[in-house]
């Protein structure tokens, strides 16, 4: 009879982690792989919950599934009635799928994917997650250089999920961390300069199209040929197959169609790419599929550049078995620079759009921006070479 399957769980991209079954054919290496691996039992209640097995290494990993499959370790330990976090996940998830823009849904599930992918082995169901359970993802995601904004919305999910399986007042379990609003830092026209000296032409129409449209990095990536008219950007909802046939869909975030100028240059340039290109997506990556890696890339560029700050440091886990956590300076390390986000270039055209005379109004319209607040937070201090020359001005 044959065994259980033994999972691996690693991340697809642009689909988020996946459990991926194990080879055991003859003759297929897995002696390099490593531990958590996963097996998933038929319950006699229809349920069938991810297990997590305690072995390191492969070969271990077969015997442990091969007794959990006789039965010695298998057998239920009294927990009926009890929720396991993996359908307390895969219920809140349904319920988000219906009411969520696909790219929301797809941040939500990769988030809680994230979450459970990190718990102690011996942390299963909900009423086991506490302030200690989720004190220690917190810190996780600090160690991986997430920035406090980046946790306290990673945590604010996941206490989503816990409140709708029933757990009171979740985010009350632990203390967020706090979140100070920055004022909006646009790049300089020196700064913008030194990035594009170094960028491949490629990179250079990539991140032109981020500059000149202020668009979010997954606006850009789902933007196609057929999206351009007019010399304008239609920003819209669609649904898609991608190279290997899988369904897929895009909405906004603000689930507006909206249209947003292309200076005469930009329009120019991508009029000759569109001739020459074989795909429906402007930015394709290998596999012609939307590109999925723009910030990575961006702040490779502005390592390059020579823009790092030098005062960031990231914590990576590092080794080929044995993980080490290794603290680096982004003076030395490509992708560790705060300072560098895509964002920051859709704030930089926002404040150029606003000291151009653009009104307020239509700078709202064009970052799809709900709230007219919300848009008045993404102007940024103009360049102070600049406002100097301004003061300077007769005012006689």
């Amino acid at each position: 009879m044959a065994g259980l399957a033994i999972y691996t769980r690693g991340k697809v991209e642009g689909k988020g982690w996946r459990y991926q079954r194990v080879n055991e054919a003859r003759g297929v290496k897995t002696g390099s792989l490593r531990g958590p691996f996963y097996i998933r039992p038929t319950q006699t209640n229809g349920a069938q919950p991810w297990v997590t097995l305690d072995a390191e290494n492969f070969e271990d990993a077969k015997t442990e599934r091969d007794k959990k499959e006789r039965g010695t370790e298998l057998r239920a330990e009294n927990n009926a009635g009890r929720m396991l976090i993996s359908d307390a996940i895969g219920k809140f998830l349904e319920q988000k799928r219906r009411k969520k823009s696909a790219s929301t849904f797809a941040n939500y599930e990769y988030i809680l994917n994230e979450f459970q992918e990190h718990l102690p082995t011996n942390i299963r169901f909900i009423d086991q997650v506490n302030g200690d359970v989720l004190d220690r993802h917190m810190k996780y995601l600090e160690q991986n250089g997430a920035a406090p904004k980046t946790i306290h919305n990673k945590i604010m999910v996941v206490s989503f999920m816990l409140k709708a399986a029933g757990v009171q007042a979740p985010s009350k379990m632990v203390e967020l961390p706090t979140v100070e609003e920055e004022i909006p830092e646009p790049y300089t026209k020196a700064d913008l300069r030194k990035l594009f000296a170094v960028m491949t032409d490629e990179e250079k129409v990539r991140y032109t199209f981020f500059l000149d449209t202020a668009c979010r990095e997954k606006e850009v990536a789902y933007a196609q040929w057929d999206d351009i008219k007019d010399c304008k950007y239609i920003v819209r909802a669609k649904t898609f197959k991608t190279a290997n046939g899988e369904h897929g869909k895009f909405t906004p975030k603000s689930h507006e169609t909206r249209a947003i100028p292309l200076t005469r240059e930009l329009h120019d340039v991508l009029e000759e790419r569109k001739k020459a290109s074989n795909s429906k997506w402007i930015f394709p990556n290998e596999a012609g599929d939307p590109e999925g890696h723009f910030l990575r890339k961006f702040k490779k560029i502005a390592f390059k550049a020579g823009l790092n700050c030098g005062a960031c440091y990231t914590s990576r886990n590092e080794g080929r078995y044995a993980k080490n956590a290794v603290e680096k300076c982004c003076k030395d390390y490509s992708e560790g620079c705060e300072k560098h986000y895509l964002h920051r270039l859709r704030k930089t055209c926002a404040t150029f759009w606003h000291t151009q005379g653009i009104s307020l109004r239509t700078i709202q319209y064009y970052l799809g921006h709900k709230s007219l607040a919300t848009t008045q937070r993404y102007l940024g201090i103009q360049d102070a070479r600049e406002i100097q020359e301004q003061i300077n001005a007769p005012k006689y």
